[in-house]
């Protein structure tokens, strides 16, 4: 099993840009994920974006674009920390870039509201009556052969096909799970750019993901819990979120998903049982209570049941979490 430990930092600062005459600020989230300790991870990234705090990102790089900055993070964390470093860069809350080993992507937040159902569910099953979603879709594209307003203008043109649409309508939608609907992006937005990969939350904690690998699911649960804070006995407590990703190459042929959301929550819930509302020391089998501790357990805990599962993500709060990776697994995120 890996464990990743995922940071983020904010900060604040102006720019001019060659391709915008105007000065102009953003509010920065960079998130950072590597296979280090979370307080070293954390520090090295507070030491490089701290001193951009509230200044002219001018004085440091000639034309600081999205692409350049995310690059120069990732690039000086690999040297201070000996390995590569996955970095997000956000500039705004829909639009960000993502670099990787090898890599660097565009990515675009968007939504679009449409109703379906889902014709070949079990009799009684709630997504077999027609109902309706505000879907969310995110889009990752190469940096490289592409540029963010290429993207943003695929997506448009896909987009006015599905919003206010009833999907099942839609040739290629007849079964329109969330799984289906990643396919349908990844083939029609893939014939226009060079795609890495197509997510779509059909609610804020469900969603699927489309990429040359194949299909990840994901759902997102919460529970509530104490933890041991230091030696003198002292404890804190956290709300904690946990996602769970689970991968497939296929999709069943007859349901059109790879796992259905209530049947994962169903498998998670004795174990939200033993959290939720309980000090995590009370646990006998885990002895370390940070949230890579935390994140292998539930991997070891659901490995059994959840065949597909590929990883668990834990965080104790919006800035800092951790990844457990099953040895199976490909990696999961851009």
């Amino acid at each position: 099993m890996t464990i990743e430990s995922i940071c983020c930092f904010n900060f604040e600062a102006a720019r001019t840009l060659s391709s915008v005459a105007s000065t102009h600020g953003h509010s920065f989230k960079v998130t950072a994920r590597a296979r280090v300790e979370q307080d070293v991870l954390e520090q090295s990234l507070a030491d490089v974006c701290q001193p951009w705090q509230m200044q002219d990102l001018n004085a440091f790089f000639s034309n600081p674009t999205d692409v350049l900055i995310a690059q120069h993070i990732a690039d000086t964390l690999q040297q201070q920390l000996g390995q590569v470093v996955k970095v997000e860069l956000r500039s705004s809350p829909d639009v960000w870039v993502a670099c990787t080993e090898n890599a660097i992507f565009h990515g675009l937040t968007a939504s679009f509201s449409a109703a379906h159902y889902l014709p070949n569910v079990p009799e009684g099953h709630q997504c077999g009556r027609l109902h309706g979603h505000g879907f969310k879709v995110k889009l990752w594209a190469d940096a490289r052969l592409s540029d963010a307003s290429a993207l943003e203008k695929a997506w448009l043109d896909v987009r006015a096909q599905l919003h206010h649409a009833y999907l099942n309508h839609i040739e290629g939608l007849e079964n329109p799970t969330s799984e289906h609907l990643t396919e349908w992006l990844w083939q029609r937005l893939g014939a226009a750019l060079p795609m890495r990969a197509v997510e779509v939350f059909e609610t804020s904690t469900a969603g699927s993901r489309r990429d040359a690998s194949g299909f990840t699911i994901w759902k997102e649960l919460r529970f509530e819990a104490a933890c041991p804070f230091d030696d003198a006995g002292r404890y804190t407590g956290h709300s904690y979120l946990t996602r769970l990703y689970l991968h497939g190459s296929q999709l069943d042929v007859h349901a059109g998903w790879l796992r259905d959301f209530a049947e994962v929550k169903a498998i998670f819930k004795p174990i939200y049982q033993q959290l939720d509302h309980y000090a995590l020391d009370c646990i006998s089998d885990l002895s370390t209570y940070d949230n890579g501790s935390l994140a292998a357990w539930l991997v070891g805990q659901l490995n059994d049941t959840l065949p597909e599962l590929r990883a668990v993500e834990v965080f104790e709060s919006e800035q800092r979490g951790a990844a457990a990776y099953v040895q199976r697994s490909c990696d999961v995120h851009c």
